[in-house]
């Protein structure tokens, strides 16, 4: 199994991510490029993590409580994607309508703000 296409996949990207890790993103645009294509990777992690029941229906709901009220009236059923989509969305859209903050302002960010 090893061999799997999607196994081999996980593998390299978490390799080639650990091995930059510490990259300083540097501007703006920088960011949100990098944060766009990390939604990417996140889409496909989230479906395995949903599809495998990783994460308690539980704390999905109350993740999704949490990550705003646009995400509490949905009718959908809590997920991981949901969740995190929703938080990665949200920080883009901050990112791009506050270019010139800081992530090292000490300013608190949460997921609902």
């Amino acid at each position: 199994m090893q061999d799997h296409p999607q196994i081999k996949a996980f593998h390299e990207a978490a390799s080639m991510l650990r091995s930059e890790r510490y990259w300083d993103h540097g501007a703006t645009v920088d960011r949100v490029e990098f944060l766009q294509a990390l939604g990417e990777v996140l889409t496909e992690v989230c479906y395995h993590l949903d599809a495998n029941e990783v994460l308690p229906r539980e704390l999905l709901e109350v993740g999704q409580g949490l990550a705003g009220p646009a995400t509490r009236r949905l009718p959908v059923r809590p997920s991981a994607e949901l969740l995190l989509m929703t938080c990665l969305d949200r920080r883009i859209e901050q990112l791009i309508a506050a270019p010139y903050v800081s992530r090292n302002t000490g300013e608190e960010w949460s997921c609902s703000t």
